[in-house]
């Protein structure tokens, strides 16, 4: 599913590991680690990924979402977020009609 938040497209993913992308400009906190980690996507390319920050989402309705763990991934062609991530941040994802919606479960 394609969501376009902040004038970029992003793929809500099920089976990505981590959220990921490849423009620096929308992170904060930007460190660089050695998680030993190769990436590989479904196309065979393979990524390693050096640098792990914070993005935060400013949504057209709703208060801001901050994601962490957000892996910068200089040669991706696409923007990931890891749909369980999102659940695990007490959002329930929801798809409808061809349209996606994020709902806070304590917010709404």
């Amino acid at each position: 599913m394609v969501s376009s938040m902040m004038g970029i497209l992003w793929y809500l993913d099920s089976g990505a590991s981590f959220h990921m992308n490849s423009n620096k400009y929308l992170f904060t906190n930007l460190e660089e680690k050695d998680l030993f980690m190769h990436i590989e996507m479904g196309d065979d390319r393979r990524y390693n990924e050096t640098e792990i920050g914070i993005v935060t989402f400013q949504r057209e309705l709703g208060s801001p979402i901050t994601l962490q763990n957000f892996m910068n991934v200089p040669s991706l062609k696409k923007n990931l977020v890891f749909v369980s991530m999102l659940e695990d941040r007490d959002y329930d994802v929801i798809f409808s009609k061809g349209k996606e919606f994020l709902l806070h479960k304590a917010i709404g």
